[in-house]
């Protein structure tokens, strides 16, 4: 690999480097988009695949930021118009808002103190459409897809990306989807029978539903959406983290977030790059993953200075209070967010369960937020954080709460049903 694309170790560095790369590319008004690998460094041309033809490595999208023009303040309420300079569009006029967005970042004084930390901002993503940072997703996935021409697509999902790309599918004609889950997250499906939604019941956990969607979707001929791949998943997490870093009066010294593949987390690394290569942001904060205990592959591997997962960090059937993030085997997305907390001096924790429920209280008597576990999750891990020395009474945390649980338990009646080996039945 050649020096001008990056580090293979790190990366942090390919971002930086593949961004300052392109800076000035532009010949024209026409906004520049281009497609590099996060491992290799090769640039692909655009195209819906989610992996490097090279080395199978994620793709993401790269801007000539002397193009960007995001506004001090905001210009409307749609996010996917603000932040369109930084987003895998090509013309504004794609872009398919759902109402997501503009989600509350606030202080929480009296909840630092009680933690033991300097500063602490959460950025309340349950005020979004479907209670989920999803919804962000949803809306600029679906945007990206129809300037590709793609109008069916097959996904699978713990429950909150499957809701809010319903909603969305609702919302905006002409798009088919065909939704997979396992048996045990069928309650976290929220939406109500639609003509555009096939819901797939596979009786096996998550990640065997998401091995069960490819299979179909390659003897059907769809378009398989992708997962921590698509990379338009990543730039619309990026979202949440954009607005907060505009929103709050200082920069984060840190942000934590929960995780079962942690694109989330991947993103608002992208997002931080990008705003300090504009000058919106003086330095990177160190990222901070944050696991439950009964189901933290990625922790142990980490704890353990794993470079990739073994098969002694994979949980087979995982359990445990944050359905959201019951990822057992993590093995193709580990690397990039081992790379990431570690480059940027952050870690990879787990949190253990009565942790995680003083942190869901906290939250609500504190800070008003009636988060679901996987956002109390992160919060308990600023809590282990702040105990074990990490944190000081100086730090200036931001904590990315995803999602509160949806209090109407609303679920597709019309389903498929599947077996683990991917037989309908």
């Amino acid at each position: 690999m050649s020096a001008d694309t990056g580090n293979h170790e790190s990366i942090t560095a390919n971002y930086e480097s593949l961004i300052r790369k392109i800076r000035g590319s532009a010949t024209g008004p026409d906004k520049v988009v281009r497609y590099f690998c996060l491992l290799c460094g090769r640039e692909q041309p655009e195209s819906p695949s989610t992996r490097c033809a090279a080395c199978d490595g994620a793709l993401d999208a790269f801007y000539d930021l002397d193009q960007a023009a995001v506004p001090e303040t905001r210009q409307g309420p749609d996010p996917l118009q603000h932040y369109f300079s930084l987003l895998p569009l090509r013309d504004r006029a794609s872009g398919r808002w759902g109402g997501e967005g503009n989600t509350p970042c606030f202080e929480v004084p009296e909840l630092a103190a009680a933690i033991g930390v300097g500063r602490l901002f959460v950025k309340d993503e349950s005020a979004n459409p479907t209670r989920s940072t999803k919804d962000r997703v949803a809306s600029l996935c679906l945007s990206r897809f129809a300037e590709l021409g793609i109008h069916e697509l097959v996904l699978s999902s713990t429950g909150n990306t499957s809701t809010a790309y319903a909603r969305a599918a609702a919302l905006f004609p002409g798009f088919r989807l065909h939704i997979f889950v396992g048996r045990a997250f069928v309650s976290r499906l929220n939406y109500p029978d639609h003509p555009n939604v096939t819901t797939h019941v596979v009786d096996g956990e998550f990640v065997m539903a998401g091995k069960v969607a490819q299979r179909f979707a390659r003897e059907q001929g769809h378009f398989w959406e992708g997962g921590f791949f698509n990379l338009a998943r990543r730039e619309g997490l990026k979202l949440a983290y954009l607005e907060a870093f505009d929103q709050m009066p200082v920069e984060p010294d840190f942000v934590f977030q929960a995780v079962s593949s942690g694109m989330g987390l991947l993103g608002a690394l992208k997002g931080a790059v990008e705003y300090r290569e504009l000058g919106r942001l003086g330095k990177l904060p160190a990222f901070m993953a944050v696991q439950q205990a009964s189901c933290a592959p990625m922790a142990h591997a980490f704890g353990e200075d794993a470079e990739r997962i073994e098969p002694r960090h994979v949980i087979r059937n995982p359990q445990g209070l944050a359905y959201a993030i019951l990822r057992g085997d993590p093995t193709a997305t580990y690397p990039y967010i081992r790379d990431l907390c570690r480059n940027s001096g952050g870690q990879i924790l787990a949190a253990e369960e009565d942790r995680i429920r003083r942190a869901r209280r906290l939250l609500l008597d504190m800070a008003g937020v009636r988060g679901c576990f996987a956002s109390a999750t992160a919060l308990a891990g600023v809590m282990r954080a702040a105990e074990d020395g990490t944190l000081t009474p100086d730090s200036v945390a931001l904590v990315n709460l995803t999602g509160g649980d949806r209090p109407v338990a609303q679920v597709p009646a019309s389903t498929t049903t599947w077996t683990e080996e991917g037989a309908l039945i």
